[in-house]
């Protein structure tokens, strides 16, 4: 996979602008390849479609069953909800499972009371995905953050990969921090709040390098 030219007709690819601003990316560029999330951003003008509206919830949901758990395990669980809703998410279908079919296939305490007030809240119109994809980045933290169970890590990664904000920088993220700690060589992996200040230099594409650090990770 060669490295996306800045200077060709390319040049409003918003991944091709960050690699050339941060050639350190070139070589987890060509081991991942493009984020896919780049994409979601066309949601966005779609809102009125149920299947988009179902596939944001499902972000939603997906979300806080991730919270905690290794991306193995959470697959796990994630398969179960999905088999006992008969193979579609979606709110009415988690609410009629219930806190006790919930708990049923294994999903804590914790995790069915949120899983259940997003989808109580997403069923009644209460939450508003058309309001949501209408809202800045911080406004949308600030509305999910007021639901049970749902703090900034959800918020950012529903931002990255369900409405496809481009300038998301989840500084708190284990994986971020690792993924960070090993581009740059650090002998050790940066504070929260280190972070936080870092994640300027990449503004107004953050989300790539979210991403990328990620991905890091995953190289031998």
């Amino acid at each position: 996979m060669k490295i996306p030219n800045p200077q060709t007709p390319e040049s409003d690819n918003v991944v091709a602008g960050f690699i050339a601003a941060h050639p350190e990316f070139s070589s987890v560029y060509i081991f991942a390849g493009e984020p896919t999330f780049v994409q979601a951003s066309g949601r966005s003008a779609r809102l009125d479609e149920e299947a988009v509206q179902l596939e944001l919830y499902s972000d939603l949901a997906t979300t806080i069953i991730h919270q905690q758990l290794s991306g193995k395990v959470a697959r796990v669980f994630e398969d179960r909800l999905m088999q006992s809703c008969n193979g579609v998410l979606s709110p009415a279908n988690v609410v009629l499972l219930g806190e006790d079919g919930l708990r049923l296939i294994g999903l804590s305490a914790a995790k069915t009371r949120a899983l259940l007030e997003l989808s109580l809240a997403v069923a009644s119109g209460e939450l508003s995905f058309e309001a949501l994809a209408e809202m800045t980045d911080d406004e949308v933290v600030a509305r999910l953050c007021q639901l049970w169970g749902l703090g900034p890590w959800s918020a950012h990664m529903f931002l990255l990969f369900g409405l496809g904000r481009l300038n998301v920088w989840a500084p708190a993220d284990l994986g971020v921090r690792k993924g960070y700690a090993k581009l740059y060589s650090l002998e050790d992996m940066p504070s929260i709040n280190e972070m936080v200040l870092n994640g300027a230099r990449y503004s107004p594409t953050a989300s790539l390098a979210t991403w990328f650090f990620w991905r890091v990770l995953e190289q031998p």
